[in-house]
């Protein structure tokens, strides 16, 4: 579908904290290098918003509020620019990578722009996002959603690449057993990358039993609430008591998880922390110097969508069990962001149709 038929579009745009409208736009026209996207669904994500949604200029972009929110979202080429240089053709199904870096910093210039010191990203920092009907995307930003992966699944490679590089980050290998620790939608696709990639054990750690059952949906093999058992004895009962996992992922954002993954871990295993945090934690320092853990984080994603795409591709990641609502643009603050407020532990991942076409087609 070309944009010559319609001018203006629906966007959801962030003014602050509690203030998202839904507004008109001008539909964009793609610029030398871009391709117009009709976005097909996005995901919500609980870090749209003020956390990292930039109060003045942010430093790449230059935009400021109000932006328009999403950066988990699959669309179908609708208009390929002047001077595009791939492939790229209308009809084309696409996710869209949301990383936004400078290319100029220390990070960036060693093939870390997931770490850029000016780290933005689509939908979060300007430049457009995926809550709106369309998005005139930089090619560079785009990957080809393989044939019979549905678009539905495609809103969710966003997430599942911010889970593929948390693994790889951490060392996973084959073999090995792991704590994960919140079942929230990250907690729950590093639990199916583990599992797809041969974990001996995962066990996960999470106070709603609605969501334990989400983790024992994506293959975990024990589950247990932190607020009715104590996470670190029950990992030494399944792992020997002076042991412990190869790996735990902080996938909560809280301090008490974050500290239970350090003590649950063997000698020299290894934390890996993939929450973004609202507030500083304290942790227990003498627990790694003694036992030499390392704690590392993971940032998004790098090079991370091709073994993304593979994956669901080959049917060893399947997601669709974990789209607990999909919803029009109209319904986002009561349907989208206010049930999640008010029902979290129901969901997984909302969907979102910014042209309200809830019955799209694979």
């Amino acid at each position: 579908m070309s944009n010559a038929s319609q001018k203006t579009m629906r966007a959801a745009m962030f003014h602050g904290a509690k203030d998202i409208r839904i507004e008109e736009q001008q539909v964009p026209t793609p610029k030398d290098g871009q391709v117009l996207v009709k976005v097909a669904w996005c995901g919500i994500c609980g870090t749209d918003g003020p956390i990292l949604c930039p109060d003045k200029p942010h430093p790449i972009t230059g935009c400021s509020l109000p932006v328009c929110l999403g950066h988990e979202f699959s669309g179908i080429v609708a208009q390929v620019g002047p001077n595009v240089k791939g492939d790229w053709k209308e009809g084309d199904r696409v996710v869209i990578e949301a990383v936004i870096s400078c290319g100029e910093c220390y990070a960036c210039k060693r093939g870390c722009n997931n770490a850029c010191a000016k780290l933005g990203f689509v939908g979060l920092s300007g430049l457009g996002g995926g809550l709106a009907e369309y998005f005139a995307s930089p090619e560079q930003y785009l990957h080809r959603l393989p044939d019979n992966v549905s678009l539905k699944s495609g809103a969710m490679c966003e997430p599942l690449a911010v889970a593929i590089h948390a693994v790889r980050r951490a060392g996973f290998q084959k073999g090995m057993t792991a704590l994960v620790l919140g079942a929230g939608p990250i907690g729950i696709f590093i639990t199916k990358v583990l599992i797809a990639q041969g974990a001996s054990m995962v066990i996960c750690s999470e106070p709603s039993s609605t969501r334990r059952d989400k983790a024992r949906l994506a293959g975990a093999h024990h589950m247990f609430s932190p607020l009715e058992s104590d996470i670190v004895a029950e990992v030494r009962k399944l792992t020997g008591s002076d042991l412990g996992v190869d790996i735990a992922f902080e996938a909560a954002a809280n301090e008490h998880a974050l500290v239970a993954a350090i003590k649950s871990v063997k000698t020299r295993g290894t934390v890996l922390n993939v929450s973004v945090w609202s507030r500083e934690p304290k942790i227990p320092m003498n627990e790694l110097v003694f036992s030499e853990k390392a704690i590392l984080g993971a940032s998004c994603y790098r090079d991370d969508h091709p073994a993304v795409m593979d994956a669901l591709s080959s049917g060893s990641i399947k997601l669709e069990d974990f789209i607990t609502a999909t919803i029009p643009l109209d319904k986002l603050v009561d349907g989208g962001f206010r049930e999640l407020l008010e029902n979290n532990e129901q969901h997984v991942k909302i969907l979102v149709s910014p042209s309200g076409e809830l019955n799209q087609p694979f």
